[in-house]
């Protein structure tokens, strides 16, 4: 009935416009948004959006980082400590059981030799420092009919050089023999026939000996490369070998400057580092430690990171607090809480040896905020920041849970508290009953079908005690076909005009993944990809930018009246479980037995619908239609033995278990629950309820699916039932910018079709003419290196007609922020 009325208003309200404005058939208003000046206002909440930087698909090392040169201490392939081996699968394994992918142990990533009569090896027994494990040796030997011979370092897919632009290089070199040999080194192109700098030359010593170089390019190239080389036979060693670009504001050990230059557009009021998963590493010496990544570069602790790939930490704790300083945005750090991550068999450190990482979180604190005075206040001093750097954030772990990480939350809570008092100590999960100036981090690493059906998350929540200190470490679309389109830019901003309507709901919101190198993403695409010379900045770059940007003072009370489009779902039913602890029988589509199906997992055995799972492994089945939207799954159920979960998948939109796009209801652990998985977000549809199920007893299960809606029984009782949440046409928030005199009015169009909507604006008044940035495009179009501007914002301006309804038409697939003149 309510929907019928809004349409009813909405096609009288045409016909006035269209009876107004001219005798021509006008397109029809399909929408009205309500602004209300003299409702109820909230203050905006200033600091919402930032930024997560972390090292992932290479987005500090062979990104941010300025270094040019990729495995600069040789150090990659050195396994961690007490991970074995597996040459033949070429995995190290963790004490815990986790297998890593692994290089080759002599692999040498970025380097190779330069001709056919020079053999290079990592050398574990010349050594710059007991802190570094490997050097390069490197053994030319040449004749008339060779030639010279050297070493090439390739840096990241090539050297991006320009020409005119200086780069500076330095590196460690030992010779073999007392006598000096020359050596030559210099930048050239791609296959070393053409020399593209100046020529370095000096002489080696029989002793490690540091040396220092200014190039200057005379041409530009994508694909350069650094060269070692000789016309005489020789031995010798290298180590740290760095060659640096000009780098954002002039920083020593600095940052990209196209890179840098696109964050600072998106003026983050926070930055959250160095992670993520990175910051939980996979087991002992696998993640950050502060005080290993300051200094001498040639000293930092270097390891093979959580995504599979060597680490310099080149840009550590320091260069990460003077990157929040130069951007003016507020540092969070996050620290390691005792627990290594829990996707990857996690290792929990002894609760009786906590005292160390609780006290290097304290000293972390304490470089950051202590006076010159100070030994920790010194040492920044020392490495070149005399002021504090008042850091007021720290978050303890990251995507960490349960009761074994609370234990250990408590532990850094109350001794930072101690200490400094003045300190947000943020959880990963809600934990206890925390002070209410406390955040806890939840992440939404989601798909479209998630933030487009979330847009009214916040208008109905109970608990706002629960809400109002949240802070999302992590958000976005990733890891799916959607991401960096349009489509992914449309279904975010939705979300985000949500979180903005109820400013007291959300403390901060950081985009994560910002950062991808191109030659090194998989998956995880995010907001800014980038090669070796180019960035390319994605629909969702630009729409963080706009939202971050036209802000205003006051949240003006607003209201939608669109059409809401039902979500429904389609795609196979599936059964998803670890080891052979159920017996399955009867498993029917419609009253059909199930014939076969697409094993995923496992190596089920089907027929004449009794599933069959192996054991000790992940067993998931795909069964019936990938297109199926309405139909009934039912199956006879009995667990054998444990207490695993089962879960029943249905609609999962035709993708496979990668895609992470499924409704589940779930048993086993003594609840019945009924949610949607999107992406990396579990959306629950339903409150969870008490369902008990007992080992070696019959039940039966059935899932009904409805056009958007889902119902689940257990021996013919319904236990849990939802409806789909909707989509709407359109969402928008209205702020007042009261210094500028303006009022933003953001507009999501979330169709793919014009949206004709009236503007209804009450209780301030505002100049007819507007202007106006739109952000639109085909849902399913990225920019790329190719074509890096298919999509960005587009200003325009419009003018109202006086004495009629402000009508507008929203283009399909849009972002729009009009900008109202507010008259005094």
């Amino acid at each position: 009935m309510k929907q019928a009325i809004i349409f009813l208003k909405l096609w009288m309200i045409s016909l006035l416009v269209g009876g107004l404005v001219s005798c021509q058939q006008e397109t029809p208003v399909t929408s009205v948004i309500h602004i209300d000046a003299e409702g109820t206002i909230q203050t905006v909440n200033p600091d919402l959006y930032g930024i997560t930087l972390e090292e992932i698909n290479h987005a500090i090392d062979g990104g941010l980082y300025a270094e040019m040169i990729q495995n600069r201490s040789f150090e990659d392939g050195i396994p961690p400590l007490n991970c074995p081996y597996d040459a033949r699968r070429r995995v190290i394994t963790t004490p815990n059981g986790y297998d890593m992918p692994f290089m080759r142990l002599d692999s040498l990533p970025g380097w190779r030799p330069l001709s056919t009569n020079t053999w290079i090896y990592p050398d574990t027994k010349e050594l710059l420092n007991e802190k570094n494990k490997r050097s390069l040796v490197v053994s030319i030997t040449t004749s008339a009919q060779n030639g010279r011979g050297g070493v090439v370092a390739e840096g990241y897919n090539g050297l991006a050089i320009q020409q005119g632009q200086t780069y500076q290089l330095s590196f460690y070199l030992k010779g073999a023999s007392v006598l000096p040999k020359n050596l030559h080194i210099a930048l050239e192109d791609s296959i070393g026939n053409r020399v593209l700098s100046d020529v370095f030359t000096v002489s080696t010593h029989y002793e490690w000996k540091k040396y220092r170089h200014t190039f200057t390019a005379n041409a530009t190239s994508n694909k350069a490369i650094l060269t070692f080389s000789s016309d005489s036979s020789q031995t010798f060693w290298l180590d740290v070998v760095s060659l640096f670009p000009e780098t954002w504001k002039g920083r020593p050990n600095g940052q990209r400057q196209d890179i840098m230059e696109a964050i600072a557009k998106l003026q983050p009021r926070f930055v959250r580092f160095p992670g993520g998963a990175f910051v939980e590493g996979y087991t002992a010496g696998t993640y950050p430690v502060w005080k290993e990544t300051l200094g001498n570069i040639a000293e930092r602790k270097h390891f093979w990171n959580v995504w599979g790939y060597g680490t310099t930490n080149g840009t550590g704790y320091h260069e990460y607090l003077q990157l929040c300083e130069d951007l003016g945005a507020e540092p969070i750090y996050v620290i390691n809480s005792g627990i290594t991550n829990m996707s990857r068999r996690p290792r929990y450190e002894s609760i009786t040896e906590m005292d160390k990482l609780v006290q290097d979180a304290l000293d972390a604190i304490g470089y950051a905020n202590y006076p010159t005075d100070s030994v920790l206040g010194a040492l920044r001093a020392k490495n070149g920041h005399p002021q504090p750097f008042h850091l007021k954030y720290v978050e303890i772990g990251s995507e960490n849970y349960g009761h074994e990480y609370t234990k250990r939350f408590e532990l850094f809570r109350k001794a930072i508290k101690e200490k400094w008092p003045e300190i947000t100590v943020i959880s990963n999960r809600l934990v206890g009953r925390q002070p209410r100036s406390e955040w806890h981090d939840t992440h939404f690493n989601g798909k479209n079908s998630f933030f487009l059906s979330n847009q009214s998350r916040y208008e109905t929540v109970k608990s706002r005690y629960e809400w109002e200190n949240t802070f999302v470490g992590e958000f976005g679309n990733m890891q799916s076909s959607e991401a960096r389109t349009m489509s992914s830019a449309i279904a975010e901003a939705c979300f985000l005009v949500g979180i903005e309507n109820y400013p007291d709901m959300m403390s901060r919101i950081a985009y994560s993944p910002v950062l991808g190198n191109a030659d090194y993403t998989k998956e995880r695409w995010p907001m800014i990809l980038f090669n070796n010379h180019q960035i390319v900045l994605s629909p969702s770059y630009y729409m963080w930018m706009l939202f971050s940007k036209y802000r205003g003072d006051e949240v003006i009370p607003s209201q939608v009246e669109t059409y809401l489009r039902p979500t429904i779902t389609n795609g196979f039913a599936s059964v998803y479980m670890f080891d052979n602890c159920y017996e399955m029988n009867q498993v029917m589509i419609d009253g059909k037995p199930v014939e076969q199906g697409r094993i995923l997992g496992g190596n089920w055995g089907i027929s004449s619908g009794i599933l069959t799972p192996v054991p000790n492994r992940w067993n998931y089945v795909l069964l019936g239609d990938s297109t199926a939207s309405d139909y009934e799954f039912t199956s006879h159920i009995r667990r054998t033995k444990g207490s695993e979960l089962i879960q029943f998948r249905v609609r999962n939109n035709g993708r496979l278990r990668e895609q992470q796009d499924y409704i589940s209801f779930t048993l086993g652990d003594g609840y019945a629950r009924l949610y949607h998985q999107s992406g990396n977000v579990t959306d629950t549809l339903a409150t969870t309820v008490k369902q008990p199920l007992v080992n070696n007893t019959d039940y039966n299960v059935r899932i009904s699916c409805r056009k958007d809606s889902i119902f689940c029984y257990v021996d013919d009782v319904l236990v849990q039932k939802a409806g789909m949440r909707p989509y709407p046409s359109l969402a928008s928030v209205a702020t007042l910018d009261k210094k500028n005199s303006m009022l933003y009015l953001k507009v999501v169009n979330t169709t793919q079709h014009e949206e004709k909507a009236e503007l209804n604006i009450q209780g301030i008044s505002v100049d007819d003419a507007v202007d106006i940035i739109e952000l639109a495009g085909d849902p399913e179009t990225s920019n790329t290196f190719e074509k890096p501007d298919l999509i960005k914002p587009v200003k325009k301006k419009t003018t109202f007609t006086i004495g009629v309804p402000k009508t507008y038409k929203f283009p399909p697939s849009s972002i729009t922020i009009m900008k109202f003149k507010v008259e005094k």
